[in-house]
């Protein structure tokens, strides 16, 4: 089915064991409605408003007349392929899990043409001139969903997509409009926010995070921590009294980027420092320790160091980080960079999993905004 009739009487099933559906669902039904009187309005047709799509349990009696059904294999959260079909009276919206059901809703609304360009933001498309109650169903260049029009069997393959906010001043907006971005990450398929780990044991944030967790619950959307931590774990304070644990660089000690990671004290303070704030982000699974931005290779060159490389001063630091977690958080896991051959010979512990590529930091209010 090329075109969507936004006018028929449709009725929006809904699974009744997937919470977290609920508030996307809401947004199907309002979208189709705004749709459906936006062709009546641009066209001259009656004035009478045309209703929003019913939302109906899915386990009650069956609905006659055409229907939008949703589904869900009810799997875990890390799970979030979808799929869809439309056809003329029927429309079937498949995710793996909650969150993967939020992403094939959205990417339906995506192929009508529906877009959210920032938070509290939403743009609606032109209806075909001819036929004003049909809206032609299009590649939104998100995830590609046309190509799931009419597919059969197995949900696609959809990337896990992580917002991580570029600097603290992002981090404050969406701490203080939480409801308005989560939202809007929702509508644009963002699986996870990664806030730095810093936010975690401020005490300004402790009631916006826990705000920010309830209304990123409601669509599934998980809360990481870290990015471009992984000195973090070896505060910048130290340096003053314990120069020893930074990296050097032609025989002076520097305090900016990374640290020592063969030296047994910067080891114990990354076991301190890091158990603070490992223990501080408790409800945390998913852990990213990223080496400084612009300064990936820049590690240490003192005796004991110079006998690895960049990548493997890296494996040593991230394993040592692991380590403390599998103490704190044993549930948990730490994501590392590198890129493919790299690390040498450093085996790494279990908790670790690589990224060869790190997303992209964005921006989501103001004239600067990301869009992925």
């Amino acid at each position: 089915m090329s075109n969507f009739d936004v006018s028929k009487e449709w009725v929006i099933l809904v699974p009744p064991d997937v919470p977290d559906v609920k508030k996307a669902a809401g947004d199907l039904s309002r979208c189709i409605g705004l749709l459906a009187n936006l062709g009546k309005n641009r066209y001259g047709k009656p004035p009478a408003a045309l209703a929003a799509p019913v939302i109906a349990d899915a386990s009650g009696t069956a609905t006659a007349g055409p229907v939008i059904v949703l589904n869900s294999e009810g799997a875990g959260p890390e799970r979030n392929g979808f799929s869809w079909r439309a056809r003329s009276e029927r429309v079937e919206i498949y995710g793996e899990s909650g969150r993967g059901l939020c992403n094939g809703i959205y990417s339906f609304l995506s192929a009508l043409g529906v877009s959210w360009p920032a938070p509290g933001e939403e743009e609606l498309p032109l209806p075909v001139a001819k036929d004003p109650q049909c809206f032609p169903l299009v590649n939104d260049g998100v995830n590609e969903p046309s190509k799931y029009e009419g597919c059969e069997g197995d949900p696609a393959a959809v990337p896990w997509r992580r917002f991580v906010p570029a600097g603290k001043k992002t981090v404050k907006n969406i701490l203080k409009r939480s409801e308005a971005f989560i939202a809007w990450a929702a509508r644009r398929r963002y699986d996870a926010v990664v806030f730095p780990l810093a936010v975690f044991i401020s005490e300004l944030s402790g009631g916006k995070l826990k705000q920010f967790r309830q209304a990123a619950g409601e669509y599934g959307i998980t809360l990481e921590a870290g990015g471009r931590d992984l000195s973090a774990l070896v505060p910048r304070s130290y340096y003053f009294l314990h120069k020893d644990i930074f990296r050097m660089e032609e025989g002076v000690r520097k305090r900016a980027n990374h640290f020592c990671p063969t030296n047994p004290a910067t080891i114990r303070v990354i076991g301190k420092e890091g158990g603070k704030l490992f223990r501080a982000a408790a409800e945390v699974k998913v852990f990213h320790l990223w080496p400084d931005k612009g300064a990936e290779t820049v590690w240490c060159s003192c005796p004991s160091c110079r006998a690895f490389t960049p990548s493997e001063q890296n494996r040593i630091g991230v394993n040592s980080a692991a380590d403390v977690l599998a103490a704190v958080n044993p549930g948990a896991s730490v994501t590392y960079y590198e890129k493919s051959g790299e690390g040498g010979n450093i085996p790494l512990r279990k908790n670790l999993f690589r990224m060869e590529k790190l997303p992209e930091e964005k921006e989501c209010f103001g004239k600067k905004t990301g869009i992925a």
